[in-house]
């Protein structure tokens, strides 16, 4: 568990670092102001997250046998496939652009967790959700200073929403066999 814990975090700071980089930004042509530089990442990194939650889950509803977990898959779908879809309005209206596809590392993860079966899978796959959405919601909080007040508005609401996702996941992976 702490392996996966430590694996998730190092490959989350390595995208932090990657995507911190390169600061040039393209010319803005149009009337809306663009979003700096904190809100962009925070966009691009909680995308990145829930797209992620989202594919773990979609994995966890065929592979696992446990009904808590599916149940709880099927709650992280749709809450993150909500959330994704309010962060590609919050995009819109920034003027940001975020690929909506997993990067290396999360697919890396992916493909990791396919491996896995049973019970195996299960306890993978919570570990890695209590390591995501833990790694996800120090973003949102990170982002309720941000300039932009319907990115504040938006991570506040997202925070409570991840912190119930923390503690089902901590509640079911203890409950495993």
């Amino acid at each position: 568990m702490k392996k996966i814990i430590c694996l998730v975090s190092g490959l989350v700071a390595i995208v932090l670092v990657q995507s911190c980089q390169s600061n040039k930004r393209a010319n803005n042509y149009n009337d809306k102001a663009s979003a700096d530089d904190s809100v962009s990442l925070f966009l691009k990194n909680s995308t990145e997250e829930s797209l992620m939650a989202v594919k773990a889950s979609g994995l966890a509803i065929s592979n696992s046998k446990n009904q808590r977990v599916i149940q709880f898959a099927k709650t992280m779908i749709d809450d993150h496939t909500r959330l994704t879809d309010e962060l590609k309005q919050l995009q819109a209206d920034d003027s940001v652009k975020v690929a909506d596809t997993l990067n290396a590392i999360h697919q890396q993860i992916i493909a990791n967790l396919e491996q896995k079966k049973a019970a195996e899978f299960d306890k993978a796959y919570l570990e890695i959700i209590v390591a995501q959405d833990g790694q996800e919601m120090n973003h949102f909080k990170a982002a309720t200073q941000a300039k932009s007040l319907n990115v504040v508005e938006f991570a506040k609401k997202g925070i409570s929403l991840l912190q119930a996702h923390l503690e089902s996941a901590k509640t079911i992976s203890g409950n495993l066999k």
